[in-house]
């Protein structure tokens, strides 16, 4: 079948780079990557699947369907083809005049920049944390994006512009600003509303770093990081691992300039999430010690059994997350055909405290919003960051063929579905997708497919389509090894090709 997904790369430079020329470091970048054109998601040729209602009696069953190019991948991994997607965009709405909240700010930017997080309108920003209590961003980057007129502000305002008119949906009658549609004149939310923004915030990012600008390098590091988010909202941009090593750098100038004082732990908890599930998504990014972000976060002080809205769930989580990305760092780079007995014996003693850790530990709200949060929302969070330890639990496991690890899925895989069960809506896709690759019965399949679509109708960006799409391809590849002996044995990670161009995990 047709894939859903176009050609990845960048239409910047296509329609840019003649006329006025891109600043040489973004300009590079994307001249080595195919022209890209600015529409959303269009029709294409080939068979377009619609999703069955979720009540139909053949709800779910589409993943059972084989096709040659199924039968023809070869068993170390896939490409990624699946079902192919065509998403109609809603036409854009033509806003009737208002006064603008921040002086001098056009009333489509507005616009933008309250739905994505001023606090009469709460809903971009909310969506990409679990925990709205002092959202960082809210709270830390609006006004870094809009306090002063540098171009390390006018940076990050763009990028944030960007995000909000790529996901923008039209308001809700409750929202209080009239909407009318001209016949006429129609346009798109999506790339096309969103193009002019991240034009600009590239710009004013690598002008700013040209410039040497003193005290902007946390605005500019928040502006990476929201670039890194647009390339997981709108998954064929391509450019996600250009920005994170961008962040990563303003990230070492920052503890070195600030270190303990380092205030942004907001941004380096943003960071760590995006750099964990980046060696997730690809081992081979994991270096020889370990992801930067952990090592340099050490000397914050930062009580890691806290549950953050940024993460979904406690720093000590994600660490355990990141272990296990070195333990498949490692085996790729067949270190264990050179590890001595006494290595190998601290090894496994290891992976066994790390086992037991895991299944002891406990995560906590932070005193300072527990008590402003409802018991709903408490109960959500909590349930949320559970799963996320179940699902690191089933990952660890599924690093070792041992008759106990068979056993230990088995209970933490009950587990998943009974915390799914008990949330109304699956926000993060790092942990389902997990469960998924673990799941392989028909009542488990439909029950991940059901997820998978109430989180589409919820966030409707475009990571959603690439992690359906990589776990339908998983789940057909892992049946056809059903007559295999090995076929428990085998690790997802040695089927499914996981090497896309952004962590679609957020």
């Amino acid at each position: 079948m047709a894939s859903g997904r176009r050609a990845q790369g960048c239409w910047t430079c296509k329609l840019e780079g003649d006329r006025e020329g891109m600043p040489g470091l973004w300009h590079t970048a994307c001249m080595a990557r195919p022209a890209r054109w600015p529409s959303s998601r269009q029709p294409h040729a080939g068979p377009c699947l619609a999703p069955l209602p979720a009540n139909s009696e053949h709800y779910g069953k589409q993943f059972l369907n084989l096709t040659y190019a199924d039968l023809s991948r070869p068993s170390h991994g896939c490409a990624g083809e699946s079902l192919a997607v065509v998403v109609q965009e809603p036409p854009t709405p033509r806003l009737k005049r208002f006064v603008p909240f921040v002086p001098n700010m056009h009333e489509r930017d507005t616009h933008l920049m309250r739905y994505f997080g001023y606090p009469d309108e709460q809903r971009l920003s909310a969506m990409i944390s679990t925990i709205d209590i002092n959202n960082g961003f809210r709270v830390e980057l609006l006004p870094m994006a809009l306090g002063n007129s540098s171009e390390a502000a006018h940076g990050l305002h763009n990028a944030m512009l960007a995000l909000a008119a790529l996901r923008k949906r039209p308001l809700s009658p409750r929202s209080g600003v009239s909407l009318s549609l001209n016949r006429n004149h129609i346009d798109l939310w999506g790339t096309v509303e969103a193009y002019p923004y991240k034009i600009k915030a590239l710009r004013s990012l690598s002008s700013s770093i040209s410039a040497g600008s003193i005290g902007s390098t946390a605005t500019q590091l928040a502006t990476s990081m929201m670039l890194c988010v647009y390339s997981v909202f709108d998954e064929t941009e391509g450019n996600w691992n250009m920005h994170l090593n961008g962040a990563k750098n303003m990230l070492n100038q920052l503890s070195i300039t600030g270190g303990n004082q380092f205030r942004h732990c907001f941004l380096y908890t943003w960071f760590l999430y995006h750099e964990v599930l980046g060696c997730f998504s690809n081992p081979h990014l994991y270096g020889t010690h370990g992801p930067s972000s952990l090592q340099g976060g050490r000397d914050l002080g930062l009580d890691k059994t806290i549950i953050i809205g940024s993460l979904g769930c406690s720093i000590e989580v994600m660490e355990i997350i990141s272990y296990v990305n070195g333990l498949r760092a490692a085996d790729l780079r067949g270190d264990a055909a050179h590890y001595s007995a006494e290595e190998k014996t601290r090894k496994n003693e290891e992976w066994h405290r790390i086992e037991a850790k895991l299944a002891t530990l406990e995560q906590t709200l932070a005193p300072d919003s527990t008590d402003k949060l409802s018991q709903s929302e408490r109960t959500r969070i909590l349930t949320t960051a559970e799963l996320y330890r179940v699902a690191a639990s089933l990952y660890l496991q599924r690093t070792t063929n041992s008759p106990q690890a068979l056993e230990a899925r088995s209970i933490y895989l009950t587990q998943a579905f009974q915390l799914l069960g008990n949330l109304s809506i699956c926000t993060s896709p790092w942990p389902l997708f997990v469960i998924a690759c673990e799941s392989e019965a028909d009542e488990q399949r439909i029950e991940i497919l059901l997820n998978l679509d109430k989180m589409d109708k919820e966030r409707h960006i475009g990571n959603y389509y690439v992690l359906r799409e990589v776990i339908e391809v998983y789940w057909k590849q892992h049946d056809l090894q059903a007559d295999s002996a090995r076929q428990s044995q085998t690790k997802w990670w040695d089927i499914v090709d996981l090497n896309t161009a952004a962590p679609w995990f957020i």
